[in-house]
């Protein structure tokens, strides 16, 4: 009776290890110090971004949606940044899931002047691990992801994640 006791809790253990393993691989998405997914092809605020284009130097991409209210408060703390790297670092939005004409109203509410992509399925986010808004995508200058800033960021946050990768 021990023994199937013992033999029982052990193979819920690991049943309960191979969950967990499987939970964590499928919500993980795209892993740091991992080449970046290519970025969406739709565009809302020109010129078209890809990761060749930024090649070279630093970049964030910062997912976001319309309805999403921390997105709503970052986003001009993001305009500010943009405005300030003067082409040091890029700055990619990339609007998540969400209806194309609230996404261009939420653009020209907040007056967002850095280029503007738009992941219609979600499938590019999610291949950079999103899986909930915002999240900002910190790009080193060789398009490798060095780390993924999660919740609403500040101008400051977001240029300290940078700095390490700036000339």
């Amino acid at each position: 009776m021990r023994r199937l006791a013992v033999r029982a809790l052990g193979a819920a253990a690991v049943a309960g290890a191979l969950i967990t393993i499987v939970v964590l691989a499928g919500s993980s998405g795209s892993a740091t110090g991992t080449p970046a997914p290519p970025l969406p092809r739709d565009v809302l605020v020109p010129p078209r971004q890809t990761l060749a284009s930024l090649h070279g130097r630093p970049a964030a991409i910062n997912f976001w949606a319309s309805w999403c209210g921390p997105c709503r408060e970052e986003s001009p703390d993001l305009e500010r940044l943009f405005r300030s790297l003067h082409g040091k670092a890029g700055l990619v939005g990339v609007d998540y899931s969400d209806d194309p004409s609230s996404a261009r109203s939420f653009i020209r509410q907040f007056r967002l002047t850095y280029p503007m992509l738009r992941d219609p399925d979600g499938k590019v986010g999610d291949r950079y691990g999103v899986s909930g808004l915002p999240v900002t995508a910190i790009l080193d200058t060789h398009g490798q992801i060095a780390e993924l800033l999660r919740g609403q960021q500040t101008e400051k946050s977001v240029r300290s994640a940078l700095a390490p990768y700036l000339k």
